[in-house]
């Protein structure tokens, strides 16, 4: 089984937001700015542009995310990586990783420092290497780079928190002061250092953390996070995903019943966003409708225990129709989801009607005849042979005296 990155996992919740899968509205939408490539992997060649240039070189500049899109002309299996640290190996989380290829996949990759780096694919380095350049902000003394590109917030811890490093443009040493993180309602940033100092052989770091109000609305948001030299400034963006643990339910919902029998089921109790709590189960069934029941009333479930909840429905009694049995589980007053059930009592099955009954003694009437007969045509034939004329009357032989069929 395949391993997922972090980078990769929090790209299908971004793309999953817009599509409406989890049911997100979008608060407010990223303004980073951001570049797209495709390439095409050979082992024997390398990667291949869509100009026919054999590893070429990647300029973006700083402060713009990269979507790039890989395939495999050969059939092999191909990996993407921008080697950040330059140590020539695949370092995670630090090099920033595409998914692999086949098939044809795109992937986001983050901010990087400004400078000079090589990629690679992560299976066939010796051929498909190229140079992966970060222009530096212009007129800037530094730059400031967010570790993550991507902040996500779940209610109850409610806390993210990304590393920010601020580089030096230039050969600049100095320090460079933040003023306070900018963001929506409901968003709050602070920092762990309000200033750092910075020379060309090291960085300053400092820790943004974010936090999401108890009433924060699920959604996509921009924090921005702006640093001063005296002389200039440098403005960067993190984009924040909040969620709200919660839980949901899962079963097979349409449920075919035979009349006067019963037919169980069992439904699960999901967290998501690691919800932990206890969860109180009621049922109610359409009018006139079939007798249900579950097993247990209450579940306690955590972020990594489910819970698994068994209905019986029961239809004895019950006329033909369709009815819907609705399981409610509640958390709190504000947290309650629905699971309905449909129905349908139908007749019980019946044996197929007996088939026509046949006699022994017709049977054995029926063989005799179909001998004689045989026999009577083989001595035709032969007398046919010998130039003799047939002497058996078949107009005055009764075959079925003594049989009644």
């Amino acid at each position: 089984m395949r391993s997922w990155s972090l980078p990769i996992i929090l790209l299908l919740l971004v793309i999953l937001f817009p599509i409406g899968l989890l049911k997100i509205p979008i608060i407010q939408k990223a303004n980073a700015a951001v570049a797209t490539i495709s390439l095409v992997g050979y082992a024997s060649t390398g990667w291949v542009g869509t100009d026919g240039t054999v590893n070429p070189t990647i300029t973006i500049p700083h402060g713009e995310l990269l979507n790039i899109t890989t395939s495999s002309g050969d059939g092999k299996l191909h990996q993407f990586y921008v080697d950040v640290d330059g140590n020539g190996i695949r370092d995670y989380p630090l090099d920033l990783m595409a998914d692999s290829a086949p098939p044809t996949s795109t992937t986001t990759l983050g901010y990087v420092a400004p400078g000079t780096y090589t990629y690679y694919d992560v299976n066939y380095p010796a051929t498909m290497h190229g140079t992966f350049i970060v222009l530096p902000p212009p007129g800037s003394n530094f730059a400031i780079t967010p570790n993550w590109w991507l902040a996500v917030i779940v209610h109850g811890s409610q806390t993210s928190s990304t590393t920010i490093t601020v580089s030096s443009v230039n050969g600049f040493s100095g320090t460079v002061n933040f003023s306070p993180p900018n963001g929506p309602a409901g968003i709050t940033g602070t920092l762990s250092k309000s200033s750092v100092s910075v020379s060309p052989s090291t960085p300053g770091t400092t820790l943004l953390n974010l936090t999401a109000g108890a009433s924060t609305p699920e959604g996509r948001y921009n924090v921005t996070l702006t640093g001063s030299d005296g002389t200039g400034s440098q403005t960067m963006s993190v984009m924040t995903l909040v969620f709200v643990a919660d839980f949901q339910l899962s079963g097979t919902t349409n449920m075919p019943v035979p009349l006067g029998s019963s037919r169980n089921d069992t439904f699960r109790v999901i967290p998501t966003w690691g919800f932990s709590g206890n969860i109180t189960l009621a049922i109610a069934v359409s009018q006139q409708g079939p007798r249900a029941f579950l097993n247990a009333t209450q579940v306690s479930i955590t972020p990594q225990k489910w819970a698994k909840v068994l209905l019986t429905v029961d239809t004895a009694g019950v006329q033909l129709g369709d009815y819907n049995v609705t399981i409610t589980a509640t958390a709190s007053r504000a947290k309650s989801h629905q699971l309905v059930y449909h129905v349908s009592a139908w007749p019980q099955s019946t044996a197929s009607p007996p088939g026509p009954v046949v006699q022994t003694q017709s049977l054995v009437a029926i063989g005799i005849l179909i001998s004689v007969m045989a026999l009577i045509m083989l001595d035709n034939l032969r007398d046919r042979k010998r130039g003799k004329q047939p002497q058996t009357n078949l107009q005055g032989l009764n075959l079925t005296k003594g049989f009644q069929l």
